[in-house]
């Protein structure tokens, strides 16, 4: 299963050929709109200027609204409390949480990396595979700022009103949940990922860029879907969470952009499905 690629919500490259659509839609309803843009959290270098439906959202909108609070998050005291909540606090460590057996792979792996297992052994297994996952980001070229903190530097610059659909302490509870899965899992189900991801940037990439979401749905979300309690806690919980707080958008005078990882708008569980059945016209940015 591809589980690590979802820490990120499919975390894909972008692509320089030119598409007709976008992930970024225009939600309508009874006069009033807002747009909803499809993010991948890390990129390289070289997937800038990003599509131009983004900076038309943006341009248009005097509001951003993210997945949380990415100023609290980001914050020396919102990070401080992030590494404290997913570091065992008993002394505890990976090895004595795992199986041997696994514990060998996650240490082989380490190894390769030329990485201590150390530094990723003193993590809670949800936060453990993220680590992991950032290291086969970053040995792609794929580590660099992705479209949420390109748009909220972009957004602090021009004085935007900025806020997220979860708070800090919601945000992290979502990484809490995962800490509660099988580590097993977890953690050897990232590991057996990483040999496959290189090969398989292609598709991620056309299918993020294109705002194709039923291939999307093919790649990741019914993989997902094989662990009901992580599908429901990466993504089902908190797009029905999210639902209300996008439905009152349609009331405000000034025109928001949200924006949230790309798997967040796919599937029958997904945000365009849900505000599709609310009466929302969608319309799908084209370049």
């Amino acid at each position: 299963m591809r589980l690590f690629t979802h820490f990120f919500c499919c975390t894909l490259l972008l692509i320089s050929s030119s598409v007709w659509a976008s992930s970024v839609w225009k939600v309508s309803k009874e006069g009033q709109h807002f747009y909803l843009a499809g993010t991948v959290h890390l990129l390289s270098k070289n997937d800038y200027p990003l599509p131009a439906p983004y900076d038309t959202a943006f341009e248009a909108s005097s509001e951003l609204l993210f997945e949380t609070d990415l100023n609290a998050l980001t914050s020396p005291a919102g990070l401080s409390k992030m590494m404290q909540q997913n570091t065992y606090s008993d002394g505890r460590t990976l090895e004595q949480v795992l199986s041997a057996e696994v514990y060998q792979q996650l240490k082989h792996y380490a190894t390769e990396r030329q990485m201590p297992v150390a530094a990723v052994s003193r993590f809670k297994p949800g936060f453990a595979a993220m680590m992991l996952a950032s290291v086969e980001m970053k040995r792609l070229g794929a580590a660099e700022t992705g479209v949420d903190m390109h748009y909220l530097q972009l957004g602090q610059q021009q004085g935007k009103k900025i806020s997220g659909l979860e708070t800090t302490d919601q945000h992290l509870a979502v990484l809490d949940g995962m800490n509660q899965l099988d580590a097993d899992v977890i953690i050897r189900s990232t590991l057996e990922d990483m040999p496959k991801v290189e090969g398989q940037l292609t598709d991620m990439k056309h299918a993020w860029r294109s705002g194709d979401t039923d291939k999307l749905e093919r790649l990741f979300v019914e993989d997902l879907q094989q662990v009901p309690q992580m599908y429901e806690i990466l993504l089902v919980n908190r797009n029905h969470a999210w639902m209300p707080m996008l439905q009152a958008l349609s009331g405000n005078e000034h025109t928001t952009m949200v924006l949230v990882g790309a798997l967040h708008l796919a599937g029958e569980d997904g945000l365009l499905k849900l505000l599709q059945q609310q009466g929302y016209t969608l319309t799908q940015l084209k370049e």
